[in-house]
């Protein structure tokens, strides 16, 4: 199965996706409108996946110069509409499956062009915000799942050690473009710095870029992983991916219990999920001071993280969404098929009509053909306004 990714998307929408397919994935579309990012990444990963053995393949073109139907099915993610200003001029092309993926849209009808959204709505979307569900089931998409992001394998294949004693905490752009610091409990970060002194380490990919391997390696080196995020807007971002990770790494978790955040689902006997800061100090205490404490907390995380994350677990379920897909594609082919069978073709029109009348059928043809699957739509709720 030949696999597309539309590009531009995100770097780790694309490494996850390439950890899920083990066949590989071919990153299909042109690059950002900010070509400097693009740049500034695209060496770093590509030597990444290459080690890490994920197969990820490139067809970087135009979207004009792109044939869509070499795909079995198109992952196509609702955010390249911010990173790619071309796509609004072909993204109502639907020439082969697709699944669609919103990493952080909440609502389709104020973001999306109503003509995408025409497209797109029978086919499986994918959620990563299980508080949008309801806003693209209200604009008239029937197929809508929320499906955790998959963790690699080599987050599993990693030792645990715990060789170092030091808390781990990770946020991106700390300093650069978050805001308010509170928002992402950077505050309370910076309370637990001072509270175990020399214990704490931050890591800010933004400053300091770490290979993949780098990456669990650190992980595998700490003692404690401490999640602090607050829930914003709709209830966004239950879950982060190095949360994720770092269960999937094996290692002892803190987390806050507050409304909108899914963390305390994913923490037992492995972690507290607490908003006290002094239970939170306790339990970090325990994990530096015992590291047969440490490890056993650490070995329930992992057991946690292989029944909700891993790729042995969500790849059925991302095949069925594929295979779904599939069938909606074929039904619209089978539809269109149908109204070509029976719209007149130039024998059908009458002999006595004008020539140029005739000529201006046949160039209106496929136009005629949108508008009646258009009006075919018109029981779609997005229409009815």
């Amino acid at each position: 199965m030949k696999i597309g990714v539309l590009s531009p998307t995100t770097w780790q929408f694309m490494e996850k996706m390439a950890a899920l397919f083990s066949q590989g994935i071919e990153v299909v579309g042109p690059v950002f409108d900010n070509e400097d990012y693009w740049k500034k990444y695209y060496g770093l990963k590509t030597n990444d996946w290459r080690e890490l053995g994920l197969r990820v393949s490139f067809n970087i073109a135009p979207y004009s110069d792109i044939d869509f139907s070499d795909y079995d099915v198109l992952i196509e993610s609702v955010e390249t509409f911010h990173y790619a200003k071309d796509w609004i001029n072909h993204c109502h092309r639907a020439e082969c499956p697709i699944l669609l993926k919103s990493c952080w849209t909440r609502d389709p009808i104020t973001t999306l062009p109503l003509e995408y959204v025409r497209k797109v709505r029978d086919f499986p979307v994918l959620l990563e915000m299980p508080a949008h569900a309801r806003f693209w089931k209200s604009a008239g998409f029937s197929d809508v799942s929320v499906i955790f992001n998959p963790v690699g394998d080599w987050w599993f294949d990693r030792e645990w050690t715990g060789a170092k004693e030091q808390v781990l905490f990770v946020l991106f752009g700390t300093r650069h473009w978050r805001g308010n610091p509170a928002r992402y409990g950077f505050d309370i970060w910076e309370k637990l710095s001072r509270t175990f002194p020399d214990k704490t380490y931050h890591h800010d990919g933004y400053e300091r870029y770490k290979t993949a391997k780098q990456m669990t390696d650190l992980f595998a080196e700490s003692r404690v992983f401490v999640n602090l995020d607050c829930p914003y807007g709709q209830g966004e971002r239950p879950l982060t991916l190095a949360f994720t990770e770092a269960l999937s790494a094996g290692l002892p978790v803190v987390a806050r219990d507050l409304p909108g955040l899914s963390y305390k689902d994913f923490i037992d006997s492995n972690g507290v999920c607490t908003n006290d800061f002094e239970v939170m100090c306790s339990f970090i205490s325990n994990c530096l001071a015992d590291l047969d404490f440490a490890r056993k907390c650490g070995t329930r995380s992992r057991e946690i993280a292989r029944q909700a994350f891993s790729c042995e677990v969500l790849r059925p379920e991302y095949h069925e969404l594929i295979k779904r897909a599939q069938e909606v594609f074929e039904r619209k082919r089978q539809q269109r098929k149908s109204i070509l069978e029976k719209w007149p073709s130039r024998y059908d029109l009458p002999y006595f009509l004008p020539k140029f009348v005739r000529r201006r059928f046949l160039q209106r043809r496929q136009h005629g053909l949108h508008l009646i699957t258009s009006l075919l739509r018109c029981r779609d709720p997005i229409t009815r306004s």
